[in-house]
């Protein structure tokens, strides 16, 4: 029987401050099938969880993650712009975000910068979580690297466009994919079409939406035929999935 995964895109972000230990025990205790995360560099080195380069939108500091050491983006909060009930709510590293409890769900981690992958995947070993993790990248390079270095993690290559992709083009989109040894490509909902879904699907690659809020579009997903949906209402996923009688568990 067909199944769809579900992604709590930056943990249970709608109830949750996103990218925050806050929001990933709150994915955690819902068991969807993955859970992510972005990660970026500090200045000491440190991989912090966090999606953009810089820290205003999130937290209350200024400036470059790249700018900051650890002990200076721990001090930030990272709660109170998304609710008082998480003020002081601190960024994560990625070692916190891994030391989590992933006995029912799976890390997935998109890495902006390609730079990052081998620190990434070291963290990952070292956790004993490369058969389970699995990491995203618009930096498709990212997947021949992991096919070398750590081929039991799996690799899910994305594509930003936002408009229909069809015929020829899809059929190449999802080679492309497929070369750099994708599992999941991950698409923009609104670029996802009958014939995108049917070339990932000849070349052996699932086929992700994201990110995806309203109920009408996670059903029109499924009926599509897609295999991953992303949300920041995984609750909600999760009961459409489980209505349509599709829910992985």
């Amino acid at each position: 029987m067909r199944k769809v995964l579900a992604i709590a895109h930056r943990g249970f972000s709608s109830v949750a401050p996103e990218n925050t230990l806050a929001a990933f025990q709150r994915a955690l205790e819902l068991k969807p099938d993955l859970i992510e995360c972005d990660v970026r560099r500090a200045k000491d080195g440190t991989i912090m969880v966090i999606h953009d380069p810089t820290l205003e939108r999130t937290t209350n500091g200024t400036g470059r993650v790249a700018d900051l050491s650890l002990t200076e983006l721990k001090q930030l909060d990272a709660g109170s712009w998304f609710s008082d009930e998480f003020a002081g709510e601190q960024l994560p590293t990625l070692k916190e975000y891994l030391d989590l409890d992933w006995s029912t769900t799976s890390p997935l981690i998109e890495i902006k910068e390609e730079e990052l992958v081998d620190d990434v995947v070291a963290l990952i070993q070292s956790r004993d979580l490369s058969r389970r993790a699995v990491i995203c990248s618009f930096h498709h390079a990212i997947g021949s690297r992991l096919k070398e270095s750590e081929p039991a993690i799996r690799f899910s290559p994305l594509i930003s466009r936002k408009e229909g992709i069809v015929g020829q083009e899809a059929i190449q989109l999802a080679q492309e994919a497929a070369s750099v040894n994708g599992w999941v490509l991950g698409v923009n909902y609104t670029a996802i079409t009958p014939d995108l879904i049917k070339a990932a699907h000849d070349t052996g690659l699932l086929i992700e939406a994201w990110t995806v809020d309203d109920e009408n579009d996670m059903r029109n997903m499924v009926d599509m035929g897609i295999d991953v949906i992303a949300s920041n209402r995984v609750d909600t996923l999760l009961r459409v999935l489980a209505e349509m009688g599709v829910r992985n568990s």
